[in-house]
Order: structure tokens, then C-alpha cells, then sequence
């Protein structure tokens, strides 16, 4: 595993590569905090795909992932969604390549393995759109797929920069060879979670992947704190990327401040030391065994980003959610779960004390938040397997059957035109306007030459 962040416990049988992420990256991540205007997704998101691909770089470029490389066997090949230039890694080491996408499918995705997006039926997952979607609501979901196609447009174009960079043309397969000889993707997505949709064989979902059956037992120090909380507890977590610490101070303050009106406990994913003006009924953590502190039964309310992973194990442990998104997907993963009935949003841009108090109140107070989400919780969790054996099986049937090439759908190698016959129907076409002209032509020249009857009195 080669990944920017470190593994908190050791694991047998697996070798971990930590590769720190880029210095100027975490200026960056100061900027979504600052930056919240509607537009600021599409400003920011330059920047984070610029983080995305030299991350994954600096990856293939370390010399112990080049040792690794060249010295020791594969059998599968496990990339991510961002970077996908690091499909070619399979050119070096000859295995199978499996897709995690930590999102629901999104055309980026399905052209890997052919999979149809029918925008008339499916809300695009950049808006939070649900089904029915009547005109209007089609209306939205196609403009906002062609805002998706164009973002789609430029990862690959970035991308495929630096594919080429490193697997020059002429000696590898090219880039977009190497995007549709995936053998399989799997998406953090269920169908519970979002409208019912096609895949093709290639496409499983594992939404809640990592999300465990039996929770483990909580570090002393979190157990004592969660099992003496009699009025319940708070999880505050912005996620890996988003740092707490570089909150503005007036929006930090609104944050505080209402916490510590609260007679219930909080626990505060924070990246520093110290927190300025701490409430005692705040323990702060630079990491936290989330899922665990979300199955906890003194678990109210988890305030959070809007991070996929996050709604998942909310959802599965029936935790409902204050949300407040700051770029990608979490807008749309937040609309969404708030237009269910077990959310409330605040945007961070009108992050007040007042603001930030009413959502909370709204939350807690309001029982029918925390029933909604019990209620989805148990058809998410109604599943044949779970989605951690759901994943296995499929990686491993993908080992065993060398590729799985019988799993390929064709339409992954046909163009536009042809996955929608509008070449069929361009030939169509034209052989019916040339008969018709054809015909036509023939019929006005018959009647030029018959004589005409005069009738002569």
C-alpha cells in the first residue's frame, strides 16, 4: 500500500509506504476554508487536482515503490480514482487492475468499463438531486452534467500528461488504452443511498467498505469519556484533508461557543495541541476511531464535512448528521441526505454562533431526525454480504480468472457514434433520402414523357 497517510496499527501481511503529501499543499487546504462563495468549487478545483496528481507522482517516483517494482511479483494492481495515470503501473508489473472509486459513478469512471449513465433517470450526484425528477429537475441534471463532462475533460487531459511523461507513446499502451483495460471498479455506493441504476458486471458496489460488522473496543481514554457521558456525546470530524486548526477565529469561536452550552460531551478531531478558550466538555484527538465513536449507543449527532465515507458509517450506525461542505462531492452528499429527513446543513459561509446553535438545537431536540436515520440505517444495512465481502470475492474472482476478460462489456471499445448506432442511423438515412430522391427523380420523369390528351372540341 503506498499512501500519503500512515497506518495507525500495524497489519499482518501488508507492507505499508507512506509518502508524505506536497508542503504547498496544505496552503491550499487553508484556502477552501477561506474561500466559500458559490463558485468556489469550480476555482478551487484546479488546486486539488494539481494535489491529486503530483501526490501520485511523487509516488511512482520514490525509490521504494521503484524497488518494489522491479524486484517483486504482483497479482492485481489497486488504484484510485484521481490520478489515474498510475493505471500504468500495470505496464510494469503485468497484473490485473481493479478501480476503488470513493464516490458513487460518475462518467470519469464509467467509460473505464463501459457503464451507462442515463442522465434522464439518474440525478447527477454533484447536485444532491433526488428521483422524481420532474422537467425542471432534467432540465438541471443535464446542464450540470456537461459542468461534469468538462471537469471530466481536464482530469484526463492532466492526467494523461503525466502518463505520457512516464510511459512514452510507442513503448506502453496508451492512456486511453490503459483507462479501458480495467477489470474492475468498485464504488462506495448503495443503492439505498442514491437512485436505482444499471452497471455493467465490471461495476460492484461496496458503499460502506469500510465500515466494520463488530466495532472494536475504544481506547480507554475515548470509552471512559463516551460511557460516563449521560446526556449523550457530539463526534466533531472535518476529515483527513481539512485541518480544524485553520478555521478562521470568528467562525472557530461560533464553533466553541455553542459546544460549551451543551450538556452533552464533544470529541473534536483537532491536528494541533492545543485549542485556544476550551470548554471542558470538549476532548480533543489528533485521530479518532470514527466508526467505533459511531456505533457507540451515546453517540446523538455527528457534525461533519460531507465526506462519502462519513454519511456512509453515519447512515449505517443510524447517526443523524449536522453537515457543513466545503468542496467535491460533499455539497451534493449533504443536499441529499438532508432532503431524506435525517440531516440539517450549515454552510460555512454563514457559520455563526446563532447559525450554527439553531442547526444543532434542530438536531437534537427534534426526534424525528434520529428516527429517519434508524430507519434508512436498516435497509442499508439489509444486504446479502457485506460490502468488505462483497469486495473481496470480486478482487479475488479478478485474481483467479486472470483479468476476468469474460466480464468485459464491448461497448467500452465503441466511440460515441457507434455505442449509440448514430452511425446506423446516419447510413439509415442517407439510403432512405437517396431511394427517395432516386424515386422522385424517376416519377417526374415518367410524367414529362407521357403525351399529353388534348381534348379538342
Amino acid at each position: 500500500m503506498v499512501s500519503p497517510y500512515p497506518l495507525q496499527s500495524p497489519l499482518e501481511n501488508y507492507r505499508h509506504i507512506t509518502i508524505p503529501m506536497p508542503d504547498w499543499s496544505k496552503g491550499a487546504m487553508k484556502n477552501l476554508m477561506r474561500d466559500q462563495s458559490q463558485w468556489s468549487m469550480v476555482k478551487t478545483f484546479p488546486e486539488m487536482n494539481r494535489i491529486a496528481l503530483e501526490s501520485a507522482n511523487n509516488s511512482i517516483h520514490h525509490p521504494e515503490v521503484h524497488k518494489i517494482i522491479k524486484e517483486e511479483k504482483f497479482d492485481l494492481l489497486v488504484v484510485g480514482l484521481m490520478a489515474d495515470f498510475l493505471l500504468g503501473v500495470s505496464n510494469w508489473i503485468g497484473a490485473p487492475t481493479v478501480v476503488v472509486n470513493p464516490n458513487a459513478a460518475m462518467p470519469l469512471v464509467n467509460e473505464m468499463v463501459g457503464n451507462p449513465y442515463p442522465i434522464a433517470a439518474v440525478p447527477n450526484t454533484m447536485r444532491g438531486m433526488l428521483n422524481p425528477m420532474g422537467f425542471t429537475g432534467r432540465m438541471q441534471n443535464l446542464l450540470i452534467s456537461f459542468l461534469e463532462d468538462a471537469f471530466n475533460w481536464y482530469m484526463k487531459h492532466t492526467s494523461e500528461q503525466f502518463y505520457d511523461s512516464i510511459f512514452p507513446r510507442g513503448q506502453f499502451p496508451s492512456y486511453d488504452e490503459v483507462r479501458r483495460n480495467v477489470s474492475l471498479v468498485l464504488i462506495n455506493q448503495h443503492f439505498t443511498k442514491t437512485s436505482p441504476r444499471p452497471y455493467v458486471q465490471a461495476m460492484v458496489e461496496v458503499g460502506g467498505l469500510q465500515i466494520k460488522q463488530t466495532p472494536d473496543p475504544l481506547p480507554e481514554d475515548l470509552r471512559k469519556w463516551t460511557d460516563e457521558a449521560e446526556d449523550g456525546f457530539i463526534l466533531f470530524s472535518l476529515g483527513t484533508n481539512l485541518l480544524s486548526s485553520t478555521i478562521p477565529k470568528e467562525k472557530l469561536d461560533a464553533l466553541i461557543n455553542t459546544f460549551a452550552r451543551l450538556k452533552q460531551r464533544v470529541i473534536w478531531k483537532w491536528d494541533v495541541e492545543h485549542m485556544p478558550n476550551k470548554p471542558a466538555n470538549i476532548l480533543l484527538k489528533k485521530w479518532l476511531p470514527q466508526d467505533d465513536l459511531l456505533a457507540h449507543k451515546n453517540c446523538r449527532l455527528f457534525v461533519m464535512h460531507g465526506g462519502l465515507g462519513g454519511v456512509a458509517e453515519a447512515l449505517f450506525h443510524g447517526v443523524p448528521l449536522l453537515g457543513m461542505p466545503f468542496f467535491g462531492d460533499q455539497q451534493a452528499n449533504t443536499l441529499a441526505v438532508e432532503k431524506e429527513g435525517w440531516a440539517v446543513i450549515v454552510q460555512f459561509a454563514d457559520l455563526t454562533e446563532e447559525t450554527f446553535s439553531s442547526a444543532m438545537d434542530e438536531v437534537l431536540i427534534n426526534s424525528s431526525y434520529t428516527e429517519k436515520a434508524k430507519q434508512l440505517s436498516s435497509l442499508y444495512r439489509d444486504r446479502p454480504q457485506s460490502a468488505m465481502d462483497t469486495a473481496v470475492f470480486w478482487t479475488e474472482y479478478v485474481m483467479r480468472h486472470k483479468g476476468a476478460p469474460h466480464m468485459r462489456y464491448p461497448g467500452v471499445d465503441l466511440n460515441f457514434f457507434q455505442l449509440h448506432m448514430l452511425d446506423l442511423f446516419a447510413v439509415i438515412f442517407v439510403t432512405l433520402y437517396i431511394a427517395i430522391k432516386v424515386i422522385s427523380l424517376a416519377c417526374s420523369r415518367i410524367c414529362r414523357r407521357k403525351p399529353s390528351k388534348l381534348k379538342v372540341r
